[in-house]
């Protein structure tokens, strides 16, 4: 069903929609050849406060090496700040199949494409690489406002980014809660499922708000 007024930008998230991405501590330390019985080892303490450095890297507030520092020292030391950076590094892994492509067909459709991601300053170098960002128009991220998803500040710092209101954005995203804080401000949102075609999905959503590809 098309949607009674088509949208004029549509929205990716990163991880999850254009990129796949390991999504635990425990799976980018693994890749980067930490052994089992130190990943058995991490507590769910350990593991909170390394997200929450990891939230305040992503916001901007340090760069990857304090980062690094911070998980050296929440880890005790028993992983070295090599490898805590290769399992850093380790997070973003392939582009996902088509999703250049289905991007490309949405801006030549006349749709504006953008790009609203939850990341940090050394995926940022390495994201900006990717052949599908030379489809993106509109390049913002959480370590650039300084804000994070789902918080609201995020999404309005955003549509002044980019000039525009936000019944005319469609925002995709692998994450519900980002999806529900969207649509509560007035996007449209359709979540993706990062276990799927994500190119796939983002061409079916986009025809499903009124852009013609």
């Amino acid at each position: 069903m098309v949607a009674r007024h088509p949208v004029r930008l549509v929205c990716v998230d990163l991880g999850g929609v254009v990129i796949r991405i390991r999504r635990s501590l425990e799976e980018a330390l693994h890749a980067a050849g930490v052994p089992g019985y130190i990943l058995e080892s991490i507590t769910e303490e350990e593991r909170r406060d390394v997200r929450a450095h990891a939230s305040r890297h992503q916001r901007g507030e340090h760069d990857y090496l304090a980062f690094v520092e911070r998980a050296y020292d929440v880890l005790g030391g028993r992983i070295s700040r090599e490898i805590l950076l290769a399992a850093h590094d380790a997070i973003l892994a392939d582009e996902y199949p088509g999703v250049a492509h289905a991007l490309g067909a949405i801006r030549a459709a006349g749709a504006t494409t953008a790009c609203l991601s939850n990341t940090n300053d050394r995926h940022w170098d390495a994201l900006v690489r990717l052949p599908a960002f030379e489809a993106i128009e509109h390049r913002h991220a959480s370590h650039l406002f300084g804000l994070e998803k789902p918080g609201s500040e995020i999404y309005r710092a955003f549509e002044r980014a980019v000039g525009a209101s936000s019944e005319e954005i469609l925002f995709l995203d692998d994450l519900p809660e980002n999806c529900t804080a969207a649509q509560s401000y007035g996007w449209h949102a359709v979540r993706i499922d990062h276990e799927r075609d994500t190119a796939a999905q983002i061409i079916a959503a986009a025809r499903a708000y009124g852009v013609a590809v």
